[in-house]
C-alpha cells in the first residue's frame, strides 16, 4: 500500500501554500488585445480503488473546497527597469536553456498546428503548441507500456527521462513573471478524487518537475468545478472566462490535469492610433469593414515562397509574431495542409533564400479571436489512442491498482488578440481521465486584408500561439 498522500503536507511549507493560493497580478495595460490557452484532460475511473485517510484542510482564500497538497515554488526574475538591453541580458542569464534543446519538437510542432487549424470551415482558429505540449508530457508522467510511448512518439523523446528534461527546459525557458515589458507564464495542476490510492512519488514529480499545484477534493462537486474554473481563470488573467464557464469535471472523474499559458508582450515598435484606418477586409464568409493598423517597417526582411509573403514583428521579449499572407486564391489552410508554411517556420532564416530587406508599408486588422475545442479525435489521429480506451490505458505510475480507467476529455481553449501596443494571449488545456508578389525593388505594400496565419515565435523559436484569421 502506498503512503497517504496527504502526508505530503508535512513537506508544504506555509509560505508554499500561500504562494498557490494568491492570485497572480496581471497588467492591464494590453486588454482587451490578449493572448491565452489551456489545456484541460479528465481521466475517467471505473471504480474507486485503497481509500485514502482524510487530508488535512487547507482553507484557501478564494478557492473552495479542495485541499491543496503539493504547491510549486517558481524562479524569480529580475523586474523590467526601462532599460530594455539590461533587462534581456537578465533574463537570458535566468531564461537560457541549451543549445538545441528543443530541435526534436519540430515534427510534433508542425503536426499539432496542421492537424489543429488546417480544417476551419471558413472560421477563425487559435491554438498553442506550447500548452498542448506541457499537458501532453505530464500526461506521459502518470501512463506507461504503450500508453505512455505514444506520448513520446508524437512528442519526439526517446524516453520519459528525456521528455522530463525537455520539459523543464520548455518551461524554463518561457517563464517570466515580472509584468514590465513582457509577461509570459506557464501553470500546471493536478486534480486529485478523495478516495484515491494515488502513486505519491509520481505525484511529487509533477509538483518538483512541472511545477503543478495539486489539489485534492470532490471532482466532479460543484465546488471543485468552480475552483477549477477559478484556478484556470486566475492563471489566464480572466481572458478565457467565456471557455471556462461550463468546464466541470464528470463525477467518474478519478484525476485531471490542467496546463495553461498566459502571454502579454508589448511590440518593440508601437503602432500609432492616429494612423489607422477604416478599410474592406475580404473575409471567407464575404466582406466586411475593419480598423486596420498600419506603419512601415523599415528595411525589415520581407520573405516569400511559392504560395505566399511573411513578414514578422518584433516583441520586447525577444519574441516575434509572423503575419503570413497566402497568394491571392490560396487560404491559409491550403497552406498549412500543404506543410509549406511550418517548412518555412521551422528551418534557418539566415540561409533561407527567398527573403530582401526593403521598406514594407504594413496593414493588419485589429483582431480578437478565440477556440474552444476538445482534441480527442485529433489526438488520436496523430497516434495517442490507447490512452482513451477503457481496460488498455495505462496509469499504474499514478494509480498503481488498475481501475480501467481511460482519458474522457481533453479540452483547449485559446485566445489572441493584437491592438496598437501590443499582444496579450492565454491558453489551457485539460486532460481528464475517465500573400507572395513579385518583389520590387525597394518597397512593398504587405495588406492583409484577406484570411491570412499568424504564429507567435518565442525567441528560442517555438510556436506559443499559432491561428488563422478568416474574419477579424
Amino acid at each position: 500500500m502506498n503512503e497517504k498522500l496527504n502526508d505530503a503536507l508535512d513537506h508544504i511549507s506555509d509560505q508554499h501554500i500561500a504562494e498557490a493560493a494568491a492570485p497572480k497580478k496581471r497588467r492591464g495595460w494590453l486588454l482587451p488585445a490578449a493572448v491565452a490557452a489551456v489545456l484541460v484532460l479528465v481521466l475517467l475511473a471505473a471504480s474507486l480503488i485503497g481509500p485514502l485517510a482524510p487530508a488535512q484542510n487547507v482553507k484557501l482564500p478564494g478557492v473552495h473546497s479542495p485541499m491543496l497538497l503539493a504547491a510549486p515554488v517558481y524562479p524569480g526574475l529580475a523586474q523590467y527597469n526601462g532599460d530594455r538591453d539590461a533587462w534581456l541580458a537578465e533574463q537570458d542569464e535566468l531564461r537560457n536553456q541549451p543549445d538545441g534543446y528543443a530541435d526534436s519538437l519540430d515534427p510534433y510542432f508542425a503536426a499539432i498546428t496542421n492537424t489543429l487549424l488546417a480544417d476551419t470551415n471558413g472560421g477563425n482558429a487559435v491554438c498553442s503548441p506550447v500548452n498542448i505540449y506541457m499537458a501532453l508530457a505530464m500526461l506521459a508522467e502518470t501512463t506507461d507500456g504503450n500508453s505512455r510511448q505514444q506520448i513520446l512518439d508524437l512528442l519526439g523523446a526517446d524516453s520519459i527521462k528525456d521528455l522530463r528534461s525537455q520539459a523543464g527546459h520548455v518551461w524554463r525557458a518561457h517563464y517570466n513573471e515580472n509584468g514590465g515589458a513582457a509577461a509570459c507564464t506557464l501553470a500546471n495542476s493536478l486534480w486529485l478524487e478523495e478516495g484515491y490510492n494515488y502513486n505519491n512519488k509520481t505525484v511529487d514529480l509533477l509538483a518538483d518537475k512541472y511545477y503543478a499545484s495539486v489539489f485534492q477534493g470532490d471532482l466532479g462537486s460543484k465546488e471543485v468545478n468552480q475552483a477549477l474554473r477559478d484556478w484556470i481563470n486566475d492563471q489566464t488573467g480572466g481572458l478565457l472566462r467565456e471557455q471556462t464557464q461550463d468546464l466541470k469535471l464528470d463525477a467518474q472523474t478519478a484525476l485531471a490535469l490542467v496546463s495553461t499559458i498566459y502571454y502579454q508582450v508589448q511590440w518593440t515598435d508601437h503602432f500609432r492610433p492616429e494612423d489607422n484606418t477604416q478599410a474592406p477586409f475580404h473575409g471567407a464568409d464575404g466582406d466586411s469593414t475593419e480598423e486596420f493598423m498600419n506603419r512601415p517597417l523599415i528595411y525589415n526582411p520581407y520573405y516569400w515562397g511559392e504560395h505566399f509573403g511573411a513578414v514578422y514583428l518584433n516583441l520586447e521579449d525577444g519574441s516575434r509574431m509572423w503575419l503570413i499572407l497566402p497568394n491571392e486564391g490560396v487560404t491559409p489552410e491550403e497552406l498549412l495542409s500543404s506543410g509549406e508554411a511550418m517548412a518555412f517556420l521551422q528551418q534557418d532564416l539566415n540561409t533561407y533564400e527567398n527573403q530582401k530587406s526593403l521598406l514594407v508599408y504594413l496593414s493588419v486588422p485589429k483582431f480578437d479571436i478565440n477556440s474552444d475545442l476538445e482534441l480527442k479525435d485529433q489526438l488520436q489521429a496523430l497516434g495517442i489512442t490507447d490512452v482513451f480506451l477503457p481496460g488498455t490505458a495505462d496509469f499504474s505510475p499514478i494509480i498503481p491498482e488498475n481501475d480501467g480507467g481511460y482519458v474522457s476529455q481533453v479540452k483547449h481553449a485559446a485566445r489572441v488578440a493584437i491592438d496598437e501596443e501590443g499582444v496579450t494571449a492565454a491558453a489551457f488545456t485539460a486532460i481528464m481521465r475517465a500573400g507572395g508578389v513579385m518583389i520590387p525593388d525597394d518597397e512593398i505594400y504587405f495588406t492583409l486584408d484577406r484570411p491570412f496565419l499568424f504564429v507567435i515565435e518565442s525567441q528560442d523559436g517555438l510556436p506559443l500561439f499559432a491561428g488563422v484569421v478568416n474574419q477579424p
